[in-house]
């Protein structure tokens, strides 16, 4: 089994593909901060044009593109980008924002026609007026919007790109009983062969890597082809071995210390309702919840009913 660096192996693909998609696993930060970092690598200047990401808005891409280009701009306005989105407690550990920060780093050092554009794969949402009923349209749409927006912002302009979202986007197959097509699949009805798939290995998301749990320490850090699910053709391509991750669902601290984030997430988990806020409730620590739900009880808007046991 041949195991070869990850800037090579994804020069070798953009010499071959449109796009390469690096699979991003949420609340395992160590496999954001080795994207970011592979992405900065200067064996790749060049070898790409965008970078589409799951973690951002549609609705502030102009701002974006701005930012990321090298502007002068408050940096205040990168937290809309984020927060924003459907699934913004997702994004609230601070490895995405430092993503967009570096990426701009990156580009000042870079001349003009090798700076790399970060394209926003969520479409705009209006979350003043959003709903459960509207809420849940939007998460069944998603996958095709991300879509639409790969096919508007990169490949009809001709340009190459790497595509990095959760695991589940991309699969060159849909999930036993799964109700829609993840993104890479619907990219290669347009184009077979567009793209090929690289996820980080862990225990717990090996079905997307054909379970390999004995992999050779000696390829940490090292990119491997990926074997047959045992069920049929390979979900992905490649396995990225980085050894030991840790995986813990929790917000981070300093969040529940920002009022003006708490007031933002209590309006809008209310405004969803019950279920909503029983599933943010449970992405929180102990003293986390008691901050959380004492926003509940004294900054009530008259959207929900208060703490969800």
């Amino acid at each position: 089994m041949t195991a070869v660096r990850p800037e090579t192996l994804l020069a070798d693909i953009l010499q071959r593909r449109s796009l390469v998609g690096l699979g991003e696993i949420h609340w395992c930060p160590q496999v954001m901060i080795e994207i970011t970092a592979l992405l900065e690598n200067p064996a790749l200047e060049g070898t790409f044009d965008d970078i589409v990401v799951e973690f951002g808005s549609a609705r502030h891409q102009a701002w974006l593109d701005r930012y990321i280009g090298g502007e002068d701009m408050e940096e205040t306005g990168l937290e809309a980008v984020w927060q924003d989105t459907l699934y913004f407690l997702l994004w609230s550990p601070p490895v995405y924002a430092d993503f967009f920060r570096r990426l701009r780093a990156l580009n000042l050092k870079r001349s003009l026609d090798r700076r790399v554009r970060v394209v926003l794969a969520e479409p705009a949402l209006d979350w003043e007026t959003l709903n459960d009923d509207a809420f849940a349209r939007w998460h069944e749409a998603r996958e095709r919007a991300y879509a639409e927006r790969v096919e508007q912002e990169v490949l009809d302009r001709g340009r190459r790109a790497v595509l990095v979202f959760g695991l589940r986007h991309l699969t060159h197959h849909s999930l036993p009983g799964a109700p829609y097509s993840p993104l890479a699949e619907l990219l290669v009805k347009r184009e077979p062969g567009i793209i090929e798939l690289i996820h980080p290995y862990h225990g717990e998301k090996g079905v997307f890597s054909g379970d390999h749990p004995s992999l050779d320490v000696r390829h940490n850090g090292l990119m491997i082809p990926a074997a047959e699910s045992s069920g049929g053709p390979a979900m992905i391509d490649h396995i990225w071995y980085l050894g030991d991750l840790e995986r813990r669902i929790a917000l981070p601290d300093a969040l529940f210390a920002d009022t003006t984030w708490l007031a933002t997430i209590v309006a809008r988990l209310q405004r969803l309702g019950e279920h909503h806020l029983a599933r943010a409730r449970k992405m929180m620590t102990a003293p986390q919840r008691a901050i959380f739900d004492d926003w509940l009880v004294h900054h009530h808007d008259g959207f929900g009913t208060g703490p969800t046991a």
